[in-house]
């Protein structure tokens, strides 16, 4: 049986316990969950059915300490993820740390060292990149069946209602709509194209709390390959990408989750590939079991360097 403990008791976690029952008992289960407050763990413990819960300003360490975890979920506010990855890392236990991983480069590099140092497992929890459609799209490009790469582009966003103090606006809460809605956008073009970055530009909007709001990025690679990627609180925009190649191109509906992709040629498409869910978690949980039962540090189907990079563009974009 797989044991996972789960930093963080708020409604993605619940979204992740909802996606350990599909996979199926026996296989794997949560065994705890912590949170900063007692009465929350409690609760959340008691909705999930999940047996040990640890509260309180040492909740975290406690059950890294008393409980027996082969890998730890970390699903805290992005201000959090570094010292809760440092520390479940620093107690011998692989993990999942909720996208994105890492508020800068430096952060993301030190939390990889400190891993291999370890001999532990960790990856970026960017469930979409894991996802049957987005891996099929993936091989299409890397099998040639759009030629060499020339243009993408990708967009995403929604309204949120502006308030300083929740965790879109809140700087001290990592706030922001690069860390919300761009992670997705840039790790998931990342991933597809797999294409060194030559040079990044970008145009951002920023709140009265000092996040930015509306991000405009251009990326360019080293094959001269351009990608366009746009993300904001302002409005709803549909999550579509578009990948062109010399000899076709490829339409992925919705980037941030979806279930389906097309393949163009000469503007007709040729082939479609679609595969339904119930809970996108599933995946990327079904190869983090499989890579800690394998021995192996990071995950082939979303490896490390991808997170290295949009946390690069992170300081690229943040930084002007």
């Amino acid at each position: 049986m797989f044991k996972f403990g789960i930093i963080g008791a708020g409604n993605i976690s619940r979204l992740f316990c909802e996606a350990v029952r599909i996979i199926g008992a026996g296989r794997v289960e949560v065994a705890a969950v912590a949170s900063k407050d007692i009465d929350r763990a409690k609760s959340f413990a008691g909705r999930e059915n999940i047996e040990n819960y640890f509260g309180g300003s040492n909740g975290y360490e406690e059950m890294l300490k008393s409980c027996d975890l082969d890998a730890v979920y970390i699903a805290t506010t992005n201000n959090f993820h570094y010292e809760n990855a440092l520390l479940c890392l620093n107690h011998g236990k692989p993990v999942m740390i909720e996208k994105p991983m890492a508020v800068n480069k430096k952060q993301a590099e030190e939390i990889f060292a400190l891993a291999k140092s370890k001999n532990l497992f960790v990856t970026e929890a960017m469930w979409a990149c894991f996802l049957p459609h987005a891996i099929k799209a993936r091989s299409w490009i890397a099998d040639g069946k759009i030629g060499e790469l020339i243009y993408a582009q990708c967009s995403a966003g929604f309204k949120a209602e502006f308030d300083p103090k929740n965790r879109f606006f809140n700087p001290e809460l990592g706030g922001g709509a690069l860390y919300d809605v761009g992670v997705y956008l840039i790790e998931g073009l990342l991933s597809l194209l797999n294409l060194p970055v030559k040079e990044v530009k970008c145009m951002v909007l920023r709140a009265e709390t000092g996040v930015d709001f509306t991000d405009n990025i251009s990326v360019m690679f080293e094959n001269n390959c351009i990608a366009k990627i746009f993300a904001t609180f302002a409005a709803r925009i549909i999550s579509e990408a578009h990948i062109y190649g010399t000899d076709g191109h490829i339409i992925i509906p919705t980037i941030i989750g979806g279930n389906e992709c097309t393949l163009y040629r000469d503007g007709k498409p040729v082939e479609h590939f679609k595969q339904e869910y119930e809970n996108g978690f599933v995946f990327e949980i079904e190869e983090t079991m499989r890579c800690i039962n394998s021995g192996l540090l990071e995950s082939p189907v979303f490896p490390h360097p991808v997170t290295l990079k949009c946390c690069e563009i992170f300081d690229l974009v943040l930084g002007q």
